[in-house]
């Protein structure tokens, strides 16, 4: 019995055509992925919700103004609220240059004459007394950025300043002086932890008596006003 002879393959007598390759490996590809994500699956470009940047120039002042009230509450919380206490680091400076001028205004309104220089005498002493400080705790080896400082000095002022405000009410001398001794020591023991850790221990009564002394001269300031 004789069988029906098969049709032999041409047998490849060059080197393999890189294009047909390309083309059997994009096929093999697109077979496969239709396999596993069917095009019915595959969401459009145009469905994909914008990402919105994080651009404070572009976003609403209310946000913006929202924001920093936020970050003062939080900061000033650290700083008087001693269970609260960290390291302030996400500090600010609208919230001490607020203070200060809390202060210079409070002081000022209330004298009875040259209200412009008090004004500016108070605002100058604080400012001052608070670059010095902090330059002073950078020389003593302070681990504290210059405006983290700053930021510092003008929270615990917030004492004095309702010191201030509530000397407005009253004229009795013991009563004005139980309140400069109550925030003095307020402003002095919420500014020590962060000036204290800031230095090596070694210097740490470098550091720390000059806090005491800007503070109390601020509540001779408030004390004497009248």
């Amino acid at each position: 019995m004789s069988t029906a002879a098969q049709p032999l393959l041409p047998a490849q007598t060059g080197p393999p055509d890189p294009v047909d390759d390309l083309f059997r490996a994009a096929s093999s590809l697109s077979d496969g992925y239709s396999a596993v994500a069917p095009a019915s699956a595959v969401a459009p470009a145009s469905a994909i919700p914008p990402q919105r940047p994080l651009n404070t120039l572009t976003e609403p002042v209310s946000e913006t103004l929202w924001r920093d009230v936020q970050r003062v509450q939080a900061n000033l919380r650290c700083v008087l609220v001693p269970s609260a206490q960290s390291s302030l680091r996400d500090w600010d400076l609208w919230g001490p240059f607020f203070f200060i001028v809390t202060l210079a205004l409070l002081l000022s309104s209330s004298a009875s004459e040259n209200k412009a220089h008090v004004f500016a005498v108070v605002f100058g002493t604080v400012s001052a007394g608070a670059v010095v400080l902090t330059l002073n705790v950078q020389l003593l080896g302070g681990r504290i950025i210059f405006f983290q400082s700053l930021s510092l000095l003008g929270y615990c002022l917030v004492p004095l300043d309702l010191a201030a405000l509530l000397c407005l009410f009253t004229t009795a001398r013991l009563l004005r002086m139980a309140l400069v001794l109550v925030t003095f020591a307020w402003s002095s023991s919420a500014a020590y932890p962060f000036v204290a850790k800031a230095v090596p221990e070694s210097r740490r009564v470098l550091a720390v008596y000059p806090v005491f002394l800007l503070y109390t001269a601020i509540g001779f300031l408030v004390l004497a006003n009248d």
